[in-house]
């Protein structure tokens, strides 16, 4: 059995192979699953928040609901762009496992897409049209959920994937094809509370020490505000951090042992909690928005490098190893996506240098010359992409 797993994840491999060196895109993909899940749990944290500060906070809670409902949308806005990068990475590197896990699972998978513009979609409503009075609140508590199931199916599907010695059962179970896609065949729950609920109380956590950080420059602060949410935040990821150690351990000796990982991700994630703990407990709550977020970033690195760590020794068990994977030197897709990127970080380099300058009432004159530059790089890039497919097409 063993041996015609090993052989069926080798046929199901692409025959062209990578466009560069599998290695470098397994790192690419641990790279950017961090800023992805990031702004996946602070977008569930700032919803939440949101919801329970116009349910049950007092006024100064309230003045940040406001802040934090116009966060989520834009939150999960970032969070579905910076998650194309790593699944086109897994599609690359891990396309037995990928399209394996999306046969399974088709059902939810294709529903995914949709769950995920309901929960933005109800998260904008809020936004726009929500009040402390109740107005809406329905939408806030909707756009929670959605957002929770579009996180579930992604776990699940990313579970399937480690288990390819199930996969003929959960397609025929008794030897009867089930074609639907609908049944749920692996999951975890520790890993979805690490992942998922005990990340968004951090990363509403260090966004709070930002928010506090950033505004507490203004001429026209108010320290008073501002010092209560760098203290929030600061609570926040200091009872954070307990959590995630219990569901990291928990984590650790359910879905871990079975890979022989438990011990190394029990003290790898002992380590993430005592770096959290530690970092933010010395931290000023007004002025240590950057080292937060600095240390909780690096935690997710962590993570990322665990969960990829997982995924290479569920399947190197069937002689799957990333590095073997066979690759060819495309440099024509190579170079196309290193000008799109370079693109891309101009762009966003603007407005992120814009929308700094501009809360603290004041945009730096160079910054006008990097706009222009930007836009005139994306209009090249446009143009390239355009005859790019004029081309292939004739």
């Amino acid at each position: 059995m063993e041996m015609l797993n090993t052989e069926m994840l080798r046929m199901m491999r692409d025959p062209l192979g990578a466009p560069l060196h599998p290695t470098l895109i397994q790192v690419l993909l641990v790279a950017t699953f961090v800023l992805h899940i990031f702004f996946v749990t602070l977008a569930l944290g700032a919803a939440s928040f949101a919801l329970w500060a116009f349910l049950r906070g007092n006024e100064w809670q309230r003045r940040l609901a406001r802040v934090a409902a116009r966060l989520a949308p834009n939150a999960v806005g970032l969070g579905v762009v910076t998650g194309i990068a790593p699944l086109l990475f897994v599609q690359t590197i891990y396309d037995p496992l990928w399209y394996a896990a999306n046969t399974l699972t088709g059902f939810w998978s294709t529903l995914f897409i949709f769950v995920v513009m309901g929960g933005y979609s109800m998260a904008y409503l809020f936004y726009l049209k929500g009040s402390p009075q109740g107005r809406l609140l329905w939408a806030s508590g909707l756009s929670i959920a959605l957002i929770l199931l579009a996180g579930w199916i992604m776990h699940v599907l990313a579970n399937t994937q480690l288990y390819p010695e199930y996969w003929r059962e959960w397609y025929a179970p008794n030897l009867e094809p089930d074609t639907r896609g609908v049944v749920f065949h692996a999951y975890n729950l520790p890993r979805v509370a690490f992942l998922l609920l005990v990340s968004s109380v951090l990363s509403l956590g260090v966004t709070l020490m930002l928010f506090a950080w950033y505004f507490r420059q203004r001429d026209d602060a108010d320290y008073e505000y501002l010092t209560q949410v760098g203290n929030l935040g600061k609570r926040l990821a200091l009872v954070s951090a307990p959590l995630l150690w219990i569901t990291g351990i928990a984590w650790s000796f359910t879905q871990g042992i079975q890979f022989g990982l438990h011990i190394v991700m029990a003290l790898a994630f002992t380590f993430i909690a005592l770096l959290i703990r530690e970092g933010f407990r010395h931290l000023d709550p007004l002025t240590g928005g950057v080292r937060a977020l600095g240390f909780w970033l690096l935690s997710l690195l962590g993570i990322g490098v665990i969960r990829e760590t997982i995924r290479a020794t569920s399947v190197a068990r069937y002689g799957y190893r990333v590095a073997d994977y066979p690759f060819v030197w495309d440099w024509a897709s190579v170079l196309v996506f290193a000008l799109t990127t370079v693109v891309g970080v101009a762009v966003i380099a603007y407005l992120v240098l814009v929308l700094y300058d501009s809360g603290k009432g004041e945009v730096r004159p160079w910054a006008e010359k990097l706009g222009r530059v930007s836009i005139g790089m994306l209009g090249a890039w446009l143009a390239l992409f355009i005859l790019l497919g004029v081309r292939l097409y004739l």
